[in-house]
């Protein structure tokens, strides 16, 4: 036994699985037909759950919970008040935990990013892929690109942290039109992005149908451009897909065996 651990943060992450449509790339654990009378008992087997893990954590303190899915703003702000409340009370919480939860464009305003804040999310991640119509429509997004410009804004106005996903190497795009989602991004104030590469994955619509992606050479501009303009703006890439503005110190003390999952 480690006679460090309880001294020693964890990070939690949440599984939400219900998404509105299933996008043709994701591989992920996703569900469609969501049903809002579900939310209660599904938290209650989720809290159960993290129970069981108790006495395997040692007492140690949550520095950080992140809520993915699926699409986790599908839940009410009631409901995610439920989560966090109950995570609270059986985990101790550090006074500076970040609380993240993904969203997307479409499935929730201002109103709801306000509960959402008050359930105790301190970020959220905002699902945009993109801001053209025709690549969001290419992806089966179920936003275009003047929600998903609405959505950040309605985001950045209620958050202290943003996060705006985007990804690149999308079918038929060129590099203009991968860097001018990037201009996008930041001529909207985001100070934390996650840019990634569309993979084609096994078991995933896409795979079966796969669709016309950017030549290797194009795909090497692509990167090449963007990583000049998020540099050039402030920008450090700290992980493989995850760009930020701020500065970021890494404790590697607290990477080794500090996550969990539910």
């Amino acid at each position: 036994m480690n006679s460090n651990a309880p001294s020693i943060p964890l990070s939690l992450y949440v599984h939400l699985p219900w998404c509105e449509r299933k996008c043709p790339y994701c591989d992920f654990n996703s569900h469609e037909q969501f049903d809002a009378s579900q939310e209660s008992a599904y938290i209650e087997a989720l809290l159960k759950d993290l129970e069981l893990q108790q006495d395997k954590t040692e007492g140690r303190p949550l520095q950080s919970v992140f809520i993915g899915g699926g699409t986790p703003s599908l839940f009410s702000p009631k409901a995610i008040e439920q989560l966090l409340s109950g995570i609270a009370s059986r985990y101790p919480m550090l006074e500076d935990i970040e609380i993240t939860l993904e969203s997307n464009p479409g499935s929730a305003d201002q109103s709801r990013f306000q509960g959402y804040l008050q359930a105790g999310v301190t970020r959220l991640s905002l699902g945009v892929q993109s801001f053209d119509d025709a690549a969001l429509q290419a992806l089966g997004r179920v936003h275009n690109g003047n929600q998903a410009r609405a959505a950040l804004d309605a985001a950045l106005a209620v958050f202290p942290r943003v996060n705006a996903d985007l990804m690149h190497g999308l079918p038929q795009q060129s590099p203009i039109s991968a860097v001018r989602d990037l201009q996008q991004a930041l001529a909207q104030g985001v100070e934390h992005l996650s840019w990634y590469q569309l993979t084609i994955e096994p078991n995933t619509t896409f795979w079966s149908k796969p669709p016309t992606l950017p030549v290797e050479d194009a795909l090497a501009d692509i990167q090449e451009q963007g990583e000049s303009l998020l540099e050039l703006n402030g920008f450090r890439r700290y992980e493989i897909s995850a760009w930020s503005r701020m500065a970021i110190t890494v404790d590697t003390t607290s990477i080794t065996g500090s996550s969990a999952t539910i």
